[in-house]
């Protein structure tokens, strides 16, 4: 009997260790979100700046990290994780610009207590925040009962053993062998209950909106206009002022075309701007120019018929017509 005892702790060490595993966290330094593969088994069903994957069988998995961004390249690593350890890694930027798994913390198994990770609503699909509950927290326990049952163990009798560890069962059959007769040895019988036991709830973890709150954008409404908009905001009659008295400072035509056009690169007119813009020019031409490219940066462009008011010659209301009807 004996002999049956010391074979079945054999196999239950044996057992104990195959259980063993590892878990793993990773997170990057700058809230990159990723989806981590390990093994070819991905850990994340959707990117995230933080993950965890628990239950590594293996001490040299290889450890890969796709990033949400195609733009940036994917991270392949071997690792080297003895088992019954958690390991922390953070994945963050070299001097050379490159992006690296590095490690910063390892405990024993089930030693180090961690904050459960918020919940960001931009990590979920379409923004959608399922409230969560708290699961329970617990451990399994294996309890041995052990049983002696009267009579003789007789020659080529079986016994079989059943155990269980950590959620695997296992089943022996031991054969008794010749003994030349029956012995007066007590058949004991080991029994294995396993019992789940819950500690205090996790606590939830919290829901952190990073999205940007929606603002609606200003609108600028001119007294009386309901037309088409060409542009967002002209500007006030100050800043046309200014800008006014900056281009009338100029010489030369061409000094006061450049100006002129600067300022419109970035800004918005009303109609009667862009006629202030023409009465600053000498030449029909310049005059010409400046209502062309303004017309496209005119916030009231329905009204943009008043700008022949200030042409000299109807040809050049003609040359316009014609180049707004071909925009």
């Amino acid at each position: 009997m004996a002999r049956l005892l010391s074979l079945a702790s054999l196999v239950l060490f044996t057992i104990s260790g195959f259980a063993q595993t590892s878990d793993i966290v990773i997170f990057s330094d700058d809230g990159t979100k990723f989806t981590l593969v390990v093994d070819g088994d991905e850990k994340n069903d959707y990117p995230a700046a933080r993950v965890i994957a628990t239950g590594i069988r293996t001490e040299t998995p290889v450890l890969m990290v796709k990033f949400a961004d195609a733009g940036i390249a994917p991270v392949r690593q071997n690792a080297y994780l003895e088992l019954g350890k958690e390991y922390t890694l953070m994945l963050t930027t070299n001097k050379k610009g490159a992006r690296v798994l590095r490690m910063t913390g390892e405990a024993a198994l089930g030693t180090t207590k961690v904050d459960p990770p918020a919940i960001f609503v931009d990590d979920v699909p379409g923004g959608t925040v399922v409230e969560e509950v708290p699961g329970p927290s617990g451990r399994v326990v294996t309890s041995t009962t052990v049983v002696e049952e009267g009579g003789p163990l007789h020659d080529g009798e079986n016994v079989n053993i059943n155990m269980g560890v950590n959620g695997v069962n296992f089943n022996m059959s031991v054969n008794a062998g010749s003994t030349g007769g029956s012995t007066s040895t007590t058949t004991t019988t080991t029994h294995t209950t396993t019992t789940t036991t819950h500690g205090t709830s996790d606590p939830p973890r919290p829901v952190i909106d990073r999205r940007p709150v929606p603002t609606e954008p200003a609108v600028y409404h001119m007294p009386g206009y309901t037309g088409r908009v060409g542009c967002g905001w002209p500007m006030t009659a100050g800043e046309f002022a200014d800008v006014k008295k900056s281009i009338e400072a100029k010489s030369f035509e061409d000094s006061k075309m450049t100006l002129a056009k600067q300022v419109g690169a970035s800004r918005c007119f009303t109609v009667e701007q862009v006629k202030g813009l023409m009465s600053l020019f000498s030449f029909e031409d310049s005059k010409l120019d400046i209502a062309k490219y303004a017309y496209e940066r005119t916030f009231d462009i329905d009204n943009y018929y008043k700008v022949n008011d200030a042409f000299t010659f109807e040809s050049s209301i003609d040359n316009l017509n014609k180049y707004i009807q071909s925009r």
